[in-house]
């Protein structure tokens, strides 16, 4: 499986932009294991993913396979050997940009 890690978090994966994870023939892991296991490796992506209850962070999406986790299950969401996790961190703003531009 890949964990694909967007440019604002790679300061915390020593720039790496994909993590691989290579759970066993049969494994299937949850998005929270999944989560774990790149922190185990590098554990600021932790706190920028998680909260300090360990729920996903609200501004923190999560998609695997091209779907969002929070449909899926959140962090309970099932994970496949060979699925792409895509780790985002929410868009904000546009607001003042959207009215100045009216």
């Amino acid at each position: 499986m890949r964990v694909h890690i967007p440019s604002a978090l790679r300061k915390w994966t020593g720039g790496r932009d994909v993590i691989a994870l290579e759970p066993g023939a049969d494994e299937r892991l949850t998005a929270a294991e999944v989560i774990a296991a790149v922190a185990q490796e590098f554990p600021g992506i932790r706190d920028r993913v998680l909260d300090e209850q360990g729920a996903l962070r609200r501004h923190v999406n999560i998609f695997i396979d091209g779907e969002n986790a929070r449909f899926l299950g959140e962090l309970d969401a099932q994970v496949g050997r060979d699925s792409d996790i895509w780790i985002h961190p929410s868009l904000s703003g546009g607001g003042q940009a959207a009215q100045t531009a009216k």
